[in-house]
């Protein structure tokens, strides 16, 4: 049996604390499990415009580790 990983992607919201980023607790997750490459070719066709300094938005393909295809 051949087992192909599957992705989600995943718009998360990072604050400034004045030293570094972290993780705010607030994510989006689009539910359609994918290949790698699809995810990649959708989280390019966003476009941010990021006018605070202290948030920011990070759009990522997360490996879904709970089922395998």
């Amino acid at each position: 049996m051949q087992v192909t990983k599957v992705f989600l992607l995943v718009i998360s919201l990072w604050g400034y604390n004045g030293d570094t980023r972290v993780y705010t607790g607030n994510q989006m997750v689009l539910k359609e499990p994918m290949p790698k490459e699809q995810c990649e070719v959708i989280a390019a066709n966003w476009q941010k415009f990021e006018m605070n300094k202290y948030f920011r938005f990070s759009i990522e393909c997360i490996e879904d580790i709970r089922k395998e295809t």
